[in-house]
C-alpha cells in the first residue's frame, strides 16, 4: 500500500524544507485532516521559523552558528516525520488524498510516462576540456533513465531537424550545419575534435528503456575550449 515515505522526508534537500513545512501547514487546514493532528499549526510554524532564522545566521555567521542551525534542521525534519503515519492512516493508500500534502510517498514514479509527457533534462552545465573539447552533464532525472545528446555547431538547431519517439534523428536535405550526437546513456558526455572557440548548442533528450524517447529541451550554449 502506498503511504508517506519517512525515508524521503529525511532526505528532503535543506533548500526545500521550509517550503515543505509551509505547504504542509496549509494542507492541514483541509477538511480531511481533522484533529488531533501531530502538532498545532503554531508549533509547526515555530519549527519552520527557527530553521529559517538559524539557517540565515549560519550563512552569515560561519561555523560558530552551525550547531543551532543543525539542531533546528533536525527538529523540523523530525516534526515533518510526525505527519507521516497521520497522513498515511487517513489516506489508507488513496493517492489522491496523499497528493493533498507535499509529503513524499512510497509510490514509484512512472519515468516513461513522465518523459513522454514532456519532461526534459534540467541542471545542464559544461566544463572545459582540452583544445577542441568540452564536457557536459545534467541533473539526474531518475534511476535507469538514459540521456541522448545532440550538439549543433555555431547556432541553434535548424528548422526541420526532428527526433521521433523511436530515437531516429532526421536532418533535412540542405542543412549545412555540423550536428553531432552522443547516444551513450550516461549523463556525463565528452565531445572532442570540435572547433576551438566556436559556440555549440547542446540539447539533452531523456530516454527510458528501448521504447521511450523524450523531447529536446532548452539548449545549453557552450564555447569550445581553445
Amino acid at each position: 500500500m502506498i503511504k508517506v515515505s519517512v525515508t524521503k522526508i529525511r532526505n528532503t534537500p535543506v533548500g526545500k524544507l521550509a517550503a515543505v513545512g509551509d505547504e504542509l501547514k496549509v494542507s492541514m487546514t483541509g477538511p480531511l485532516f481533522i484533529d488531533p493532528q501531530p502538532m498545532l499549526p503554531a508549533a509547526l510554524q515555530t519549527l519552520i521559523t527557527n530553521f529559517t532564522s538559524t539557517k540565515a545566521t549560519f550563512k552569515s555567521g560561519g561555523d560558530l552558528a552551525k550547531p543551532p542551525y543543525t539542531a533546528a534542521t533536525k527538529a523540523l525534519i523530525d516534526g515533518l516525520v510526525l505527519y507521516a503515519p497521520y497522513v498515511s492512516k487517513i489516506a489508507n493508500g488513496d493517492v489522491t488524498i496523499l497528493a493533498l500534502t507535499p509529503l513524499p510517498t512510497t509510490e514509484k514514479p512512472n519515468y516513461s510516462a513522465l518523459i513522454l509527457g514532456g519532461a526534459v533534462a534540467t541542471g545542464m552545465y559544461a566544463k572545459k576540456g582540452m583544445s577542441g573539447q568540452f564536457i557536459v552533464d545534467c541533473k539526474s532525472f531518475g534511476p535507469k533513465v538514459g540521456y541522448f545528446a545532440v550538439i549543433c555547431e555555431g547556432g541553434a538547431m535548424p528548422a526541420g531537424v526532428t527526433l521521433d519517439r523511436k530515437g531516429k534523428l532526421k536532418i533535412p536535405a540542405g542543412c549545412l550545419m555540423n550536428i553531432f550526437t552522443s547516444s551513450t546513456t550516461s549523463k556525463k558526455k565528452t565531445f572532442s575534435d570540435l572547433t576551438p572557440g566556436v559556440t555549440y548548442y547542446v540539447y539533452y533528450v531523456l530516454t527510458y528503456g528501448a521504447d521511450t524517447v523524450g523531447f529536446f529541451g532548452v539548449p545549453l550554449q557552450v564555447i569550445c575550449s581553445n
